[in-house]
């Protein structure tokens, strides 16, 4: 029986929001520490919380040393941002494969916390290394990154690309040949997985509609805001009936 994956977005540093959406159904959770408040002390305690969880880690940036953490902490996905052309993609790989396939450094942190820890050959096939294409230069570089052994996916960031390009996420969205489809036709033609930030159910829709594989439509602040937005508009109808 195949799994729903449903993808929620951390922004707040807090595994204790990681623990209740999980239970709700969430299935899929990336850590974000380039844009949120996710340090290594709760990334660490996030997923040694729910171990069973399939958990992303959006990086601060590419350094050998932020990606050998993350995979180290229990990460299946690593999420790495602005790259730009096939070389930083390459050490990408090289970071997050042991050998012989790259040079990642022995050293798996789940043992502190009592987890299995799989064998290199093991782990370096249960991970995923995903570049973010989002900038004019990763758009102009997309068929080398792409074609960089050992990159499993490419996650588009279009705020940051459509920043660069000077127009605005609708406009890529709304335009059939918008550089978000070329990159899709592109990931899709060599069988590479693409998926994408979204924010918001509508702008996921679209995102599918244009060939994408996955975008994330939901996130910890939204979801707060939503829940705090219908309990106080629910306060509000209940005081109205009331009196």
């Amino acid at each position: 029986m195949t799994t729903t994956t449903h993808r929620l977005w951390h922004f707040l540093g807090s595994s204790q929001i990681v623990s209740t959406t999980a239970t709700l159904g969430y299935n899929w959770h990336c850590l974000d520490m380039q844009h949120g408040l996710w340090d290594e002390a709760k990334v660490l305690a996030a997923i040694a919380s729910q171990p069973t969880e399939h958990f992303a880690v959006r990086l601060r940036n590419a350094s050998y040393s932020n990606i050998g953490f993350a995979l180290d902490a229990g990460a299946r996905e690593i999420i790495v941002p602005m790259i730009n052309n096939a070389e930083q993609a390459a050490a990408v790989t090289f970071a997050g494969r042991y050998p012989p396939l790259g040079g990642r450094s022995w050293g798996p942190l789940t043992a502190l916390s009592g987890s299995s820890v799989p064998d290199p050959q093991e782990a370096n096939s249960k991970i995923r290394l995903a570049a973010m294409i989002e900038t004019r230069q990763g758009l102009a570089n997309l068929d080398s990154i792409i074609d960089t052994p050992g990159i499993d996916s490419i996650f588009v960031g279009p705020f940051d690309l459509a920043l660069d390009l000077g127009t605005s996420v609708d406009a890529l969205l709304s335009d059939p040949e918008s550089p978000l489809k070329r990159i899709a036709d592109a990931c899709r033609g060599r069988g590479l997985e693409v998926g994408a930030y979204a924010g918001s159910a509508e702008k996921a829709a679209a995102f599918e509609a244009m060939g994408y594989d996955w975008a994330v439509a939901d996130s910890d602040t939204a979801l707060l805001a939503s829940g705090a937005r219908n309990a106080l508009q629910n306060h509000a109808q209940t005081v109205k009936t009331a009196y």
